[in-house]
């Protein structure tokens, strides 16, 4: 090889390790929404679901579990709370904040007459149907697993659209085997 190919290739080979080493450390940062639960309090939501737990692997930005998961009435409710930085270290709880929920989806109905969809999104791969109710934006997909079809959905009273609550919604998956 003639020089400037080899010092060419040189730099080609040092970009590609440092993409790699970036990649890396991007994928460590990420720490899915679903996580914020404690492991036990997982295990209970799931067993009192029937085996299935669907939570969010993300969550607009600085969104966290703070307490209150319940089941009721076959109804799964999760409320994920906005917190901002006071200062290094130091976090303040606002009042913003919105309620992740899954439940069955009735006989004989399909995911868009579950409620009625507005807008419908396409978010990573997932069909998420979305729209405004007199409480605020609401985004809703149905997903099926071997205990049925569920409606997993997300609201808030609050600044999320419909579309800041898809994300979260497309990112919903089945975390009851996960630790």
């Amino acid at each position: 090889m003639s020089a400037p190919r080899t010092k060419l290739v040189g730099i080609l080979l040092a970009c590609l390790v440092a993409a790699g080493a970036f990649a890396g450390t991007a994928r460590s940062l990420f720490t899915p929404a679903w996580s914020y639960l404690p492991a036990a309090g997982r295990a209970q939501l799931a067993k009192q679901q029937g085996g299935s737990l669907f939570l969010p692997a993300r969550t607009p930005l600085f969104y966290r579990y703070r307490g209150g998961a319940k089941v009721a009435g076959g109804v799964l409710s999760v409320p994920f709370t906005n917190r901002v930085r006071i200062r290094k270290g130091l976090w303040r709880w606002t009042g913003q904040s919105f309620v992740w929920q899954v439940r069955k989806l009735p006989a004989g109905k399909t995911c868009d007459q579950w409620a009625t969809p507005t807008q419908t999104f396409q978010v990573d791969g997932n069909k998420v149907f979305g729209g405004a109710t007199p409480a605020g934006a609401v985004a809703w997909r149905c997903v099926t697993n071997a205990h049925g079809t569920y409606v997993l959905s997300a609201s808030n009273a609050g600044k999320l659209s419909a579309a800041g609550l898809a994300i979260v919604v497309a990112s919903g998956l089945d975390v009851s085997h996960r630790r």
